[in-house]
């Protein structure tokens, strides 16, 4: 009997000291007289002290409660940031909110990486239609983001007038491609060096962002709508024609293949196809009367723009989903918006903050703001992309350097076939 006791004792102290640990690993680590920790990880960059002034607003409004630590994470290399998450994601050690571009939402959403939070996203309509695309996955909403970005067309004013060219000021006058492409060829003086536009030769994630909507406009598309397959897309008839066009301003020599990063800026190209983040950098040239016209638009009168941007989603490591919600939405309010958007030069996400953010009412920045809600369209949305955004844009360099379109895209599709097949 005495041994029944002993036994029955020490039963009950392991079971007592169990129930410890797992009431302790119930709360987050570190967890102080019931506050709740939460982390957050973004990559360190034009944000990042509006972010850290926003945290700390976050902490004294719910002191006592949560209390949130962001890390800004250096990316030494171009996928540094989306390797420690992967790396976090294994280990499941990820923060309680982890920030993604754009395109890597379904991939993380496939993976498990984040969770749905449908539901959790106050004033969920306020959000410009092309960021609740962009994240959404499967029919299920995953991410929200603070902004949005586009590519429009650059333009110096005094090259345009001395050249009788006059740019469009109305979305629906935009230029077609072949407008484009004729005052491009107009505007290049080869024995001055001059060439008609310039786009960024970055064949990283750049390539698809900003060349999509030739694609697109044309009728094209990179993979099948319900994802299953890039076969017969993105080496389609439609996207095949669109970049034979494209190869048209190499090949003739009105872009340059070897740009200096300051082309445009010195007078060395008269256009320029870049990010909306774009006139912000150009102010530190004031010899340079630049304007910003649209995007241009298929032959067929198909309007088509870039749009995509960082965001924010709960991981599934977390143990608190509503404290972390609490947290995605003060950050994502209006005034934080609009703080966040100033930080990094880019259009606001929310309407609310759009309109209050006056400056992007008045030209040129209104160019800008019209693409964002009328004709902003996201990169494709597959658990392929990281392989999809790569060998396009391989393809593409080798198609701008004189390769066979056809065959080039071809290879592409091979390649992401093979992925997707490999994660089914």
């Amino acid at each position: 009997m005495k041994k029944f006791l002993a036994l029955s004792m020490a039963v009950v102290l392991l079971l007592g000291i169990l129930s410890a640990c797992g009431s302790k690993e119930s709360s987050s680590s570190g967890s102080d007289g019931g506050v709740v920790k939460l982390t957050l990880w973004h990559p360190k960059g034009d944000t990042s002290d509006a972010y850290t002034k926003i945290i700390k607003e976050f902490n004294q409004k719910y002191k006592g409660k949560i209390e949130a630590e962001m890390t800004f994470i250096p990316r030494g290399n171009k996928y540094a940031y989306e390797d420690k998450v992967s790396a976090a994601a294994t280990s499941n050690t990820l923060p309680d909110l982890v920030a993604m571009d754009g395109p890597n939402v379904a991939n993380y959403a496939d993976s498990g990486i984040i969770q749905p939070i449908d539901g959790l996203v106050e004033n969920q309509d306020d959000f410009v239609k092309s960021i609740i695309t962009q994240g959404t996955y499967n029919g299920k909403l995953y991410t929200v983001g603070a902004t949005e970005s586009t590519v429009a067309l650059f333009y110096n004013k005094k090259m345009l007038a001395d050249a009788g060219i006059q740019p469009p000021t109305k979305l629906e006058d935009a230029w077609t491609w072949d407008q484009f492409y004729e005052a491009a060829k107009k505007l290049t003086d080869k024995k001055k060096g001059i060439y008609g536009v310039n786009w960024t030769l970055d064949y990283g994630e750049w390539i698809i962002y900003f060349s999509g909507p030739t694609v697109w406009s044309n009728g094209g598309n990179f993979i099948a709508k319900d994802g299953s397959k890039a076969e017969g897309y993105v080496n389609g008839p439609k996207a095949v024609e669109a970049l034979k066009y494209l190869q048209k301003f190499t090949k003739e020599g009105l872009v340059n293949l070897q740009p200096k990063p300051t082309e445009f800026e010195e007078g060395k190209a008269a256009m320029m196809l870049m990010g909306s983040w774009e006139w912000r950098k150009l102010q530190d040239y004031p010899n340079t009367e630049w304007g910003i016209t649209y995007y241009p638009k298929s032959n067929s009168g198909e309007q088509v723009s870039p749009s995509g941007d960082w965001n924010w989603g709960i991981s599934k490591d977390t143990k608190h989903k509503k404290e972390a919600a609490t947290l995605l939405n003060f950050i994502l309010n209006k005034d934080n918006v609009i703080k966040l958007a100033k930080a990094d030069n880019k259009p606001a996400a929310r309407m609310s903050s759009f309109e209050a953010m006056t400056e992007w009412n008045e030209a040129p920045l209104n160019i800008l703001k019209d693409q964002v809600l009328k004709t902003a369209h996201p990169r494709p949305v597959t658990t392929a992309y990281p392989v999809l955004s790569t060998k396009y844009g391989q393809a593409v360099q080798n198609i701008f350097l004189g390769g066979n379109v056809k065959e080039e895209l071809d290879k592409v599709a091979k390649e992401v076939d093979k992925e997707i097949g490999r994660k089914k």
